[in-house]
């Protein structure tokens, strides 16, 4: 199912309290930056208002005592995945970080959740921060690493019970794996490199706190937190669900039926699809959300900005190759880097024609 951005900055333009919130998130993240990598800024367009737990009180388990050596094998059979939304096997990432041959080793945690329209994992590391430091340590002994590093927007440059917070800039798509990497570490991982396999290992935030909960016994397998939004109002809660559940009863469940507005779910508003209807929440789901009906119109005329290029975090010349569309010309098409896109969705948020770029750069 192909994912697009289900807001843009027209959109935004038009609608006052998105313009409004976003204004009030320039402010709350204000690092300026006259120039930086990645370049462009896409500020939040929602606002958290609250948490509902849809997974109920789980049967008592007794606390087992704890063996640091069995805890991998103990997430192997949580089947715990990625919670970024990559549904890769979180046991065998570990596992490429323990074999890996580098002196110093440095994990990562993830927390800059650069979508405009996700709140969850903010709200993680607001009431769920001794699970992730106690996470972070467990995997820090595991793998043997010398640095633990919790990148975020939300608390500023110190020393957490030993764990280094980066504050990161308000840039999106700053969380990208490579693109964090080289923010945090200024180091530069070429696109043909795993980063893990260099010792560099990178876990999301709610990947940590999942594996606290896993060695206190106290992780139900099969479920997640997620954004749930009406972003057309700018509002959204984190919620608490299990893979098993209908995206489309979760959504009404939290945001009531709303006839007048298109259901989405995806990894966050800058990557969603309409839902369908019988359509699970995944561990590839990060948000599930009411928001307007996309009208791309990729038959109107490129206005040669220029600016879905400049803010390309991955360097593509994005214009070029709408250029070389609109003209039905394929040859030599490569050249232009369309290779390297990450679907962040950046050009097409940006696009002043109205253009889907993104969908157009995956055409080749």
């Amino acid at each position: 199912m192909n994912n697009y951005p289900i807001i843009t900055k027209k959109i935004i333009k038009d609608n006052e309290a998105l313009k409004k919130i976003q204004k009030e998130n320039k402010k709350k993240y204000g690092r300026k930056m006259l120039f930086g990598y990645p370049k462009a800024s896409i500020p939040k367009v929602i606002i958290e208002n609250g948490y509902i737990d849809m997974v109920g009180k789980q049967e008592h388990r007794e606390p087992k005592v704890f063996k640091l050596s069995e805890l991998l094998i103990d997430i192997e059979k949580s089947e715990l995945t990625g919670m970024s939304g990559n549904n890769f096997p979180t046991y065998k990432k570990l596992k490429s970080a323990i074999a890996a041959t580098a002196k110093n080793k440095i994990i990562i945690i993830n927390g800059a959740e650069c979508d405009p329209g996700l709140i969850h994992d903010a709200w993680l590391i607001r009431n769920k921060l001794e699970d992730i430091i106690f996470g972070s340590k467990l995997v820090a002994e595991m793998v043997n690493a010398s640095e633990v590093l919790l990148a975020t927007k939300l608390i500023k440059n110190e020393v957490i019970e030993g764990i280094k917070v980066k504050n990161l800039p308000n840039r999106y798509p700053i969380g990208a794996e490579r693109i964090l990497i080289e923010e945090v570490l200024k180091v530069k991982i070429d696109k043909k490199e795993i980063p893990v396999k260099k010792g560099i290992l990178v876990l999301n935030v709610q990947t940590i706190a999942a594996i606290a909960e896993i060695a206190q016994n106290k992780f139900l397998r099969g479920s997640r937190y997620i954004t749930v939004a009406d972003y057309c109002r700018g509002e959204a809660k984190v919620a608490k669900v299990n893979y098993n559940m209908k995206a489309k009863e979760v959504l009404e469940k939290i945001y009531g039926k709303q006839g007048n507005k298109v259901m989405y779910a995806g990894s966050g508003i800058m990557g969603a699809h309409e839902i369908d209807q019988d359509e699970n929440i995944t561990p590839e789901i990060n948000f599930v959300g009411y928001g307007y009906k996309m009208n791309y119109d990729n038959a109107s005329k490129c206005k040669k900005c220029g600016t879905c290029t400049r803010n390309c975090p991955m360097g593509i010349k994005v214009n070029k190759i709408v250029s070389c569309h609109e003209k039905n010309i394929s040859d030599n098409i490569s050249q232009y880097g369309l290779e390297d896109c990450i679907n962040c969705g950046t050009c097409s948020f940006l696009c002043k024609a109205g253009k889907n770029t993104m969908e157009i750069v995956n055409m080749y």
